[in-house]
């Protein structure tokens, strides 16, 4: 005998099929949380045999997985009599609109996309099951009146009738007001807000109560043009029905963008007595489009800008350039022998080399530079530069030596070497299409001299030579003449406002080059094996001015030290940090390290074990610049992170973009619910600061709270005990 669970101390029966463990204990923690009774399938066939054993109220189920997708199940549901009233939503982390046309097909009455939004998977489970009681009650209603119309006398069977007709339609009106996903707003004559339906709290934030006898114009994103206005109230009033795109304003103060339909109701003397409003939240549409529009202006291939864009980067850069008193350097890249890849492996294989290749470059080049395809297996990349084109240089030089590794793609390990010919504006052509054309030039230069090699249009090698040679024979005894200072940057949390740590920066005085900038000689320092005793010289430095500060009884500073893919791959870094701790007597809680994708990429197995030993020492583990590359999230899943650092790239435009906004707050969304703690880097404007807080990151670093600033100013900071937020 089935348990009628309506009558127990539960809001409803729910069983969820998910074949991921991580998701399905979530959402079954979230209902049971929120007073449901759950049931669990892992698979699809045991999620029909749960289902036939005792039919539950909802079915949460998986559109992917092994054996018997969602969509098969939902079918086998619906073709049961047992069970084809029982309400299915599809949980799914594709987007793709055929996928729901077949859903809905099949009778699903929903979808949730992943990743979960505790609040959605509540709203939509509650409306759902208080749907299906409700049409349970309605049947029984329906039952028992068709009952009593049998024993009622012929006279009044057509008044009892007509009565239970008019009953059910109120009912189901009143179901429908209550259980559309779109918002439904009833206003007065005046426009004051009489009603509201549950959609439109769950999509504005706002609760009826609160909007109750409130203008309707509170939930214009903006003030209206009166002009604007006055149309669309005109419209309604002379053809009693508006529809349109609108901007929109939650509670919260977030805008987004909503379809509205507006129409007036009259009364029996044809009066204005009420306007309705149905509006639906459009976002997901609006990031369709903006896919579409993405799509239009990038290879389909690599997702790199395609040339139509390349055009409208390179202006970009070569005004900016222009301002600064900077040049523009176009550097054509080609694979040597791409054509033996695809003769050999086969074409599949050459496109998938393709994509490591334009994963790479865009991960080497420096924030602002430009990469893109044009085709085949070439490549253009757009460098803001000074005039000596140092950055250009060190980047070509960086690619060379990056790409001569052996790719490694399902298995096969491939050999690719490239060629590059660069271009520069002023001196070699001012329009984009004049440097691509003597950037090939150029490079096939390159390919003369013997392949796996650059060249410039323009005859300069001898000068950058001289100039990286000078970098390099100062570096080698830069750590003897005591030239490297450690910088720290504070990090703040976003709770307290106080400083909780910081992340160290290495900055390089020299008597002959001057003040040396990171980018410039770090880089190099690995080139010419270097990195690992400068390296050392930093966590030394870092481990002594943290004994000195805890002594000094100024808190546990925690500082986060950044390593190189040199030091990453030598296999003394461990032992070297645990030997360095004990040195100094500092507790491994209180150093933190901070990766990138590129420094780990070149061995994972290796990073992974090397990572889980320092995890198993105390030392905690940051991924730097996490989202700016395509290998993020299998990162996240097989290696020990403790914290996510949101890019500064995302974090500039976070207050205005919304993309950037989504990505913020995915990150975040992203690391709490794996355990992890967010930092944004690059927080220069209260702006961002009171954004980011709001939706809960954990700390920030930037121009906003301080500048890197040496030792002793921050123990002038650490003493002062200021509390940053209050700035």
């Amino acid at each position: 005998m089935h348990r009628d669970l309506s009558e127990q101390h539960t809001k409803g029966e729910v069983l969820i099929v998910e074949d991921t463990p991580a998701s399905l204990k979530l959402l079954s923690d979230l209902l049971t949380e929120a007073g449901y009774y759950v049931r669990q399938a892992p698979n699809g066939e045991l999620a029909l045999w749960t289902a036939q054993s005792r039919p539950p109220e909802l079915i949460l189920l998986d559109v992917r997985m092994p054996g018997i997708d969602g969509f098969e199940v939902c079918r086998r549901l619906k073709d049961n009599p047992d069970l084809n009233q029982v309400p299915v939503i599809f949980l799914s982390a594709q987007h793709d609109t055929d996928d729901k046309v077949r859903g809905f097909a099949l009778g699903a009455v929903d979808f949730i996309a992943k990743p979960f939004q505790a609040e959605e998977i509540l709203a939509r489970t509650d409306a759902h099951v208080r749907l299906g009681r409700a049409q349970k009650a309605l049947a029984e209603e329906r039952a028992l009146l068709e009952e009593r119309v049998a024993e009622r006398t012929a006279e009044l069977a057509k008044e009892i009738e007509q009565r239970r007709a008019n009953e059910e339609f109120l009912r189901l009106a009143s179901q429908v007001f209550e259980a559309t996903q779109d918002a439904i707003v009833v206003t007065d004559r005046e426009g004051r807000i009489v009603a509201t339906n549950p959609a439109f709290t769950h999509i504005s934030g706002y609760t009826s109560k609160e909007v109750l006898g409130q203008n309707a114009n509170l939930l214009l994103a903006r003030e209206p043009d009166l002009a604007a206005f006055d149309a669309l109230v005109q419209s309604v009033t002379k053809t009693g029905h508006w529809s349109g795109e609108i901007l929109a304003r939650r509670k919260n103060g977030e805008t987004y963008p909503g379809l509205l339909s507006a129409s007036v109701v009259r009364d029996a003397q044809g009066q204005v007595v009420n306007h309705v409003a149905v509006f639906m939240d459009i976002t997901e549409r609006k990031a369709e489009q903006h896919l579409i529009d993405f799509l239009s202006n990038h290879d389909a291939l690599t997702g790199l800008p395609n040339r139509l864009l390349a055009r409208q980067r390179f202006a970009q850069t070569l005004n900016a350039a222009r301002r600064e008193g900077r040049c523009v350097a176009v550097m054509c890249l080609d694979l040597d022998r791409f054509k033996s890849i695809n003769d050999s492996y086969g074409h599949d294989m050459g496109d998938k080399a393709l994509q490591v290749v334009s994963h790479y470059l865009t991960e080497t080049v420096r924030e602002g530079d430009t990469v893109t395809r044009q085709g085949g297996d070439e490549f253009q990349i757009i460098v803001a530069d000074d005039a000596q084109l140092s950055a250009t240089m060190a980047l070509a030089q960086k690619i060379l030596a990056g790409l001569r590794k052996e790719l490694v793609i399902d298995g096969q390990q491939i050999t690719v070497t490239s060629s590059i010919g660069i271009a520069v504006s002023l001196t070699d052509g001012e329009s984009f299409d004049e440097l691509v054309r003597n950037a090939d030039t150029a490079l096939f230069r390159a390919k003369e001299i013997g392949r796996d090699n650059y060249a410039f249009f323009t005859e300069r090698m001898d000068a950058e030579i001289r100039d990286k040679l000078a970098i390099q024979s100062q570096l080698r005894g830069a750590i003897a003449r005591d030239e490297f200072e450690v910088h720290y940057q504070p990090q703040v949390c976003l709770k307290t406002g106080a400083v909780v740590g910081a992340e160290a920066l290495l900055r390089w005085d020299n008597a002959v080059l001057g003040k040396v900038p990171p980018n410039r000689f770090i880089p190099l320092a690995e080139e010419y094996g270097l990195v690992n005793s400068i390296g050392e010289w930093v966590l030394e430095s870092v481990c002594a001015q943290m004994k000195v500060w805890h002594e000094q009884g100024l808190g546990k500073i925690k500082v986060a030290v950044n390593l190189a893919a040199g030091q990453f791959a030598n296999d003394a870094t461990v032992p070297y940090v645990e030997s360095t701790l004990r040195k100094f007597g500092v507790a491994p809680e209180y150093l933190g390290l901070e990766i990138t994708e590129g420094t780990v990429m070149g061995d994972p197995n290796k990073a992974v074990a090397a990572l889980r030993r320092l995890k198993d020492i105390g030392v905690s583990i940051s991924l730097d610049d996490f989202g700016t590359g395509y290998s993020s999230l299998s990162y996240l899943k097989r290696f020990p992170i403790d914290v996510l650092k949101i890019d500064k790239s995302f974090v500039d435009d976070v207050t205005t973009n919304s993309a950037d906004a989504a990505i913020a707050l995915s990150v975040i969304s992203l690391a709490h619910n794996l355990n992890m703690r967010v930092i944004a880097e690059g927080v220069e404007t209260r702006e961002q600061m009171e954004f980011l807080t709001a939706r809960g990151c954990d700390e920030m670093q930037g121009y906003y709270f301080s500048r890197p600033i040496n030792a002793e100013g921050f123990t002038a900071l650490m003493r002062e005990r200021r509390n940053l937020l209050t700035m």
